[in-house]
């Protein structure tokens, strides 16, 4: 710090010894400025006295002249404005520079402008407030800012962000904004703005539209409808602006009353359309940005119709039953019968039959061939189209007889004159069968009656067709009984009048019977009444003097019977009637002149059973005509898997209580029937799943209430897709053709089985894990280059667009160069696969090495067990003896625990004998040689009972060979080897107290005896869980086990006493000696 206050000191003293005029150090700048905002115009000397200011060449009164003036001096010498000002009067505007003077002489400053800015409000020119253009024409917004100084600079905005220049869009030196090639998206809100240091002006926004000529979304798609349903016809139109929708129809009106426009969903709507609504609807779309048409055909399929009325048949069992239905349409209706059978699919299709129903090919008549009782019911007949549906039903009642004949006008009594004419009535009804007329002439009550006949030879006699007699001239002899008789297949009827001829008779008046009333209408029926009602006949009139007589007959009956004989109103309930049985009922007017014609029969009636929930008469009618009219459309069939189809339907007005669910059918082209119950009337879709795959299918809807079944919707109708095969091809053969070729050959599946349109064949050809695979078209592959005397596996799987399927069972094959030969594949029922029988060359193959190895195993069996049976059981021996530094040559262990030695006989170097006497432990008893003692020692036997020495398993010891093998001997003598059967024993060093000592014979271990039992010494080890089986065999024959040791040092012996089932077993081993082993005869 000090260091620079010096340095200033010393320059402060140069200047002022300086000499000269001041020097400006800092020059004014020009300045712009806003009204009333201060300003600072900078101005610095070096060695000036005194610093002034001038303004276009005058000097600038400041604050310290005037102390009213807003300009002031600072000691630095800059001037420095509180305010600009740009009156009239005081203007600050103009141009500035300081003058510095001293007494050398003064000095002048650059030029410095001080501008005051201002900025008008109003622009001179700027664009409309709304520009329409269309898309791909050129605008310009035209923009001229406001006056002001400086002039503003012009800025674009577009939505609020600023616009920059491209070749698209750009602002000319003019300030206008030019856009090329006006796209949609140009469709914004521009403002330009001005601005300078007066401040900021916009100009009013300009909306620019780009109107684009409108264009469709969704342009109205051809439709194709039945009769009934509403047809939607959207047109979804955009454009800019948003263009306005019109319809129209071409070459005819719309449909009056049953047309809207939806504009909210831009859509037309045709409600119940019928064939007569077909047509080119066109939707037009109009804006300022032009104009465009789209146009749709509506197909409008007309219901099938149904010429036939309801036929209600009666037949007798075992008559051949003809149903007819004749249904017409256009396209052609797909005709269905549905059998009176509660099985929903026992559907019929045209040339179709299910035991003794059949339908003929074109689909018109059923056909009921032996018909019984069983077959009585309602028989539908649905015709359906893509148009709609139609329903026809036909009651049929098979039953056992029909009513017989009934006499509508029968003869009455006649008194006639002679030579006068007498004419006798007779008209008979038969609803159920031909009727022949006869008519019979009695003289008197006790005679009999004779026929008369039209050919008779008294031509007095005439018999028209209306069944009348009619005689004349009569005589007097003319008198008797005449007797009309009916006679039919179901019964025969007759009627008796009597003919008085008397000279002085009246002349008989006209018979005037009254008019027969309608047909008799079941109203209500329960298990034992019926209730039936009718109506006057129209023509003549209801005479107030009549009253009405029901008859009926029922099955078994021969006759009709009068149910009730005077019923005054038009209605009567026919009571005492039995339930189960069929009833045939008919009504007659009476008067005072007589009864009128028979009504026509009703309806045959069968009465309910006990406690049969049928409905009733009422509700079935009110069903079915509710059912009777299209009450539901199929919308949609949509594949969604080869054996699953997607079903939507709508109903065509709100359904109401009468619809108790729906029954979806799926018929396929080879007349298979599936139906699927959807209950519920609020239910509009179902899959229809186990369908057949590569498969025409015609989907319709029935629905139904309880049992009644009303009119089919109309039909879709789909291929489902291929799926792969669902079996293998069978019957494959291999041919050897020649060395490294063969041909394959196999069955084709059939079309059921292919599902699909067989496209070839996958084979497969495997070795030991390769696999080569061919494709082919024809069941057969000739295959080159396989390897002689190597197994192929071949396998075949037929494939479809969908893909391949199961392939069949492995089929081996040889390419050797033998003989060619086949080999084929027979599969059974369950799936097993069972191969043809190896060729010889195989055989040999295969048994000469089996052979091979079978006498091989046996020599080496026999060969081994050679090798044991000489010695003394060796394998009995522990390896505690087989160590030749324990024991010296001609030792053994004798039974009474005492060292032996001895020589062996002539007859012991025979080793046929040795084998026999080992094989045949029984016979040793006499062969012991008399031991030598060299040590006796006394053992706590109590028993004398024989015993025999044998080597038991001891621990194993650091000096003694461990690798010995396990072995145990049966009654038999036959060396049984554990170890391979049971694992080797744990490697554990010996319990402490059965230390085998020094094998020199340095130590006298051997002194002590211990007695240890065979389950105490494997419990000293650590293996403790691990036992041999000729230990639990033999474990209860141990009884001791002694060591001991000899009174000379180096010689001891181990002796393992048993008690082995008073058997003898000499088991003596006799280790070599250290130095010059000599040899031992003891085996």
């Amino acid at each position: 710090m000090d260091v620079t206050m010096l340095v200033m000191l010393l320059l402060e003293v140069t200047w002022a010894h300086q000499e000269g005029p001041p020097v400006i150090k800092e020059h004014p700048s020009s300045v712009v400025a806003r009204r009333n905002d201060p300003v600072t115009l900078n101005c610095a000397a070096a060695g000036a006295a005194r610093i002034r200011w001038f303004c276009d060449g005058e000097e600038v009164v400041t604050s310290t002249q005037d102390p009213r003036s807003h300009r002031v001096l600072l000691p630095a010498g800059s001037l420095f404005f509180l305010r600009v000002t740009t009156t009239r009067k005081d203007s600050d505007t103009g141009t500035y520079w300081c003058v510095a003077s001293n007494s050398y002489g003064a000095t002048r400053s650059q030029n410095a402008t001080l501008t005051v800015a201002t900025l008008a409000y109003d622009f001179q020119r700027q664009a409309e407030p709304i520009v329409k253009t269309r898309v791909g024409d050129s605008v310009c917004l035209p923009c001229q800012p406001p006056k002001g100084i400086p002039l503003p600079d012009l800025t674009w905005l577009r939505d609020g962000r600023q616009v920059t220049n491209s070749s698209h869009l750009s602002v000319s030196q003019a300030g206008d904004l030019v856009i090329n090639k006006v796209i949609q998206e140009d469709s914004a809100t521009y403002v330009c703005r001005a601005s300078n240091a007066a401040g900021t002006r916009e100009s009013t926004p300009t909306q620019l539209t780009v109107m684009t000529v409108p264009w469709f979304e969704e342009r109205p798609l051809n439709v194709t409808a039945p009769s009934g349903v509403t047809v939607e016809l959207r047109c979804l139109v955009r454009g800019s602006p948003m263009p306005s929708v019109s319809w129209q129809r071409l070459e005819g009106k719309m449909p009056q009353g049953r047309t809207r426009i939806d504009t909210q969903h831009q859509r037309l709507v045709l409600e119940q359309v019928a064939p007569i609504d077909s047509g080119v609807y066109v939707c037009e779309a109009e804006s300022e940005g032009g104009r465009v048409t789209a146009q749709a055909t509506v197909t409008v399929v007309g219901a099938p119709t149904l010429t036939q009325r309801q036929q209600r048949l009666q037949v007798m069992t075992g008559d051949t039953v003809q149903v007819s239905c004749c249904v017409e349409g256009k396209p052609q209706p797909y005709v269905l019968w549905r059998l009176a059978t509660p099985d929903r699919t026992a559907v019929l299709a045209p040339g179709q039959s299910n035991d003794h129903i059949s339908v003929s090919d074109d689909g018109r008549t059923l056909w009921l061939e032996h018909a019984t009782t069983e077959d009585s019911g309602t028989y539908y007949c649905w015709g359906v189209s893509s148009g709609g549906g139609v329903s026809g039903r036909a009651e049929v009642m098979v039953v056992s007889a029909l009513p017989p004949p009934v006499m509508g006008v029968g003869p009455r009594d006649v008194k006639a004159t002679p030579g006068s004419t007498a004419t006798f009535h007779c008209e008979v009804v038969s609803e159920a069968a031909q009727v022949t007329i006869s008519w019979w002439y009695c003289p008197a009550i006790h005679l009999p009656p004779r026929q008369l006949s039209q050919h008779t030879a008294d031509h007095r006699f005439s018999l028209p067709n209306n069944g009348a007699l009619i005689l004349k001239n009569v005589q007097l002899d003319d008198s008797g009984i005449y007797t009309c008789r009916a006679t039919a297949d179901t019964g025969t009827v007759e009627q008796a009048a009597v003919l008085r001829v008397e000279h002085s008779a009246n002349i008989a008046e006209p018979l005037l019977l009254p008019a027969p009333p309608t047909k008799p209408r079941l109203m209500a029926m329960n298990q034992t009444s019926v209730k039936l009602s009718w109506l006057p006949n129209s023509q003549m009139g209801e005479d107030p003097g009549q009253w009405y007589r029901i008859e009926y007959w029922r099955q078994g009956w021969d006759e009709w019977r009068v149910a009730d004989a005077a019923m005054m109103q038009e209605s009567c309930v026919v009571s005492h009637l039995t339930p189960g049985h069929t009833y045939t009922f008919l009504v007659r007017a009476v008067n005072n002149r007589g009864a009128s014609f028979p009504s026509p029969w009703s309806d045959p009636v069968t009465t309910k059973l006990p406690h049969d929930p049928s409905l009733t008469v009422d509700q079935v009618r009110q069903a079915h005509r509710r059912l009777s009219r299209p009450i539901i459309s199929l919308s949609d069939a949509a594949i969604t898997a080869p054996h699953s189809v997607l079903l939507r339907w709508d109903f065509l007005a709100p359904a109401d209580v009468s619809v108790e669910g729906v029954l979806v059918y799926a018929v396929s082209k080879t007349g298979t029937v599936q139906v699927a119950t959807v209950l519920g009337a609020s239910s509009s879709s179902h899959l229809m799943h186990h369908l057949s795959a590569n498969t025409h299918y015609t989907f319709f809807i029935v629905p139904f209430w309880h049992s009644i079944e009303g009119t089919p919707s109309n039909v879709h109708s789909l291929m489902t897709p291929e799926d792969v095969p669902s079996s293998a091809p069978g019957d494959v053969h291999v041919t050897v053709l020649k060395e490294g070729s063969v041909l394959i050959k196999w069955s084709s599946i059939s079309a059921e089985e292919a599902r699909g349109q067989l496209v070839g064949y996958q084979v497969t050809i495997s070795h030991n894990g390769s696999q080569t695979t061919e494709m082919v078209e024809s069941p057969w592959l000739e295959a080159h280059g396989l390897l002689p005397g190597r197994l192929y596996t071949v396998r075949v799987a037929a494939l479809t667009a969908a893909g391949s399927g199961p392939f069949s069972g492995p089929v081996l094959l040889d390419a050797g160069p033998n003989d060619a030969h086949s080999i084929q594949i027979n599969t059974h029922s369950d799936g097993t696969v069972i191969y043809a029988s190896p060729q010889l060359e195989w055989l040999m193959y295969l048994l000469i090495p089996l052979v091979l190895m079978v006498c091989a195993t046996t020599l080496l069996y026999v060969r081994r067990l050679r090798r044991k049976v000489p010695g003394c059981n060796p394998v009995h021996t522990p390896n505690v003896y087989q160590d030749p530094s324990i024991y010296p040559d001609h030792h053994s262990i004798n039974m009474y625990s005492e060292r032996k030695s001895w020589r062996a006989s002539e007859s012991d170097m025979d080793s046929s004998l040795s084998s026999t006497r080992l094989l045949r432990p029984d016979q040793l008893v006499n062969e012991y040689a008399e031991p030598r003692m060299m040590q006796q020692q006394r053992l706590s036997i109590t028993s004398t009972e024989p015993y025999a020495t044998t080597s038991l398993l001891t621990t194993a010891s650091p000096h003694l060979n461990t690798s010995a093998h396990w072995q145990c001997s049966d009654d038999s003598g036959v060396q049984v080897n554990w170890n391979a059967f049971l694992p080797p024993p744990p490697s554990y060093p010996p319990p402490p107290d059965l230390d085998l000592g020094d094998p020199t014979g340095s130590s006298n271990v051997y002194r002590d005896r211990r007695v240890f039992s065979s389950a105490q010494i494997y419990k000293k080890s650590k293996s403790e869980q691990y036992e041999r089986p000729c230990d639990a065999a033999l474990e209860h024959a141990y009884d001791q086990y002694t060591q001991g040791a000899s009174s000379e040092g180096r010689d001891g012996s181990l002796s393992f006493s048993t008690r082995l089932d008073r058997r003898q077993v000499l088991a003596d081993y006799h280790p070599p000696p250290s130095a010059k082993p000599q040899h031992n005869n003891t085996h």
